[in-house]
């Protein structure tokens, strides 16, 4: 199966690699890492307006006619390349929630969100893991309860709700009906600016890698929200949720790949010129064998990403096709930056190698979006076992 760019999504491609390089320099993104801050809303404002928000949202709202993955991959393998910290601040608006929206939202929801999206001017973020339901999302306890002037009032905690003091909007997972089964239950609402909210304290989590996207805890007291707020139907927020757990699975992969090319270019260029013993290590065979490995992860991980998005665009899901490629990707992440600093010797353990920064992130994305173990349980159910 061919999976070659069509000749718009090339241009994608290369023009996202000159922005890296202008807009994101390796000093630059590591002064973000270091000092745990987000990026400035420009650098997703220059985004907005070469129309890098757009890939998954509609015409109508200055997206495309039909959407198209695989432009959207073509993007986030080139933006991973700097950061994937950064690229998953761009992803969690662009392809997990502004996507919800586009699909379940009301149109006075849509009106309200999806300008701003495209624009770059508004994170977005979710709440809808707790401290009792990781792995386990659906068996989520925060309630919303509907007051007789059909107000919602929301009570309940919510944990790992990334940049959600600076979001400007919120998409937020309740219990509706405790009655039925834990899937049936749920419903999705749409919360502005949380982070001057009130009802809802944040608290930040410090966490090892990700520096760039502050995550927090979130205590839910008493939140009214209107009666508008409701995304979709009530009950039926699993259906909302579950699609963009699709959606953020294919593009963390895609994460994993850009991220892991990144690094073995590094190393290429550093055992090129590092000489031991009278010679290059690039000369070295257990190097070498080493270096080659790693690219046939990323080969093989590249292409499992692509069939996600090449299954999305034909047939408008992706759910095990999402799950191959997320463990493909993490899982490659991974080795690449363990094996990539142990490559770059006492060089990669300095912050100035970038490796420790990717050494901290790639864990995230072996956890983060569900985690191996329910990814293969996925992947088993599709093989009917």
């Amino acid at each position: 199966m061919d999976f070659e760019f069509s000749p718009e999504q090339r241009a994608i491609a290369e023009t996202t690699r000159r922005f890296v390089e202008k807009e994101m320099p390796r000093r630059k993104v590591l002064q973000w890492v270091r000092d745990k801050v987000e990026p400035p809303q420009e650098l997703f404002e220059k985004l907005g307006a070469l129309g890098y928000y757009g890939f998954l949202l509609p015409e109508a709202y200055s997206g495309l006619e039909r959407p198209d993955p695989m432009g959207m991959l073509a993007f986030v393998e080139q933006f991973a390349r700097a950061s994937a910290a950064v690229t998953t601040a761009w992803g969690r608006a662009a392809v997990i929630l502004a996507p919800l929206v586009a699909k379940f939202g009301s149109p006075e929801q849509k009106d309200l969100v999806l300008p701003r999206v495209m624009r770059g001017e508004v994170f977005m973020a979710l709440g809808l893991t707790e401290p009792g339901s990781g792995s386990d999302a659906a068996s989520l306890r925060t309630t919303a309860v509907r007051r007789p002037d059909g107000c919602w009032v929301i009570n309940g905690e919510k944990l790992y709700c990334s940049q959600a003091k600076s979001a400007g909007f919120l998409i937020l997972a309740a219990r509706t009906n405790p009655k039925v089964a834990k899937q049936e239950g749920i419903s999705t609402f749409l919360v502005q600016d949380p982070g001057r909210n009130p009802s809802i304290e944040l608290t930040r989590i410090e966490t090892m890698g990700l520096g760039p996207v502050p995550t927090f805890s979130m205590h839910l007291r008493n939140l009214v929200l209107p009666p508008d707020a409701l995304i979709g139907e009530e009950h039926k927020g699993w259906q909302c949720v579950l699609g963009g757990l699709d959606n953020e699975r294919l593009y963390h992969g895609a994460i994993g790949v850009g991220a892991s090319q990144a690094i073995i270019d590094e190393v290429v260029a550093y055992v090129k010129q590092r000489e031991q013993f009278g010679k290059p290590l690039s000369k070295l065979q257990s190097v070498r064998h080493k270096i080659v490995d790693m690219q046939l992860r990323v080969e093989a991980a590249r292409l499992l990403v692509y069939r996600g998005a090449s299954v999305l665009d034909r047939t408008g899901s992706c759910h095990n096709e999402a799950s191959f490629a997320k463990v493909a990707g993490a899982e490659c992440y991974m080795h690449c930056a363990y094996t990539g600093l142990q490559l770059l010797g006492g060089y990669g353990y300095t912050v100035d190698s970038g490796l420790p920064m990717h050494f901290q992130d790639a864990k995230l994305f072996e956890i983060g979006g569900g985690a191996m173990e329910v990814q293969r349980d996925i992947i088993a159910r599709g093989l009917g076992l």
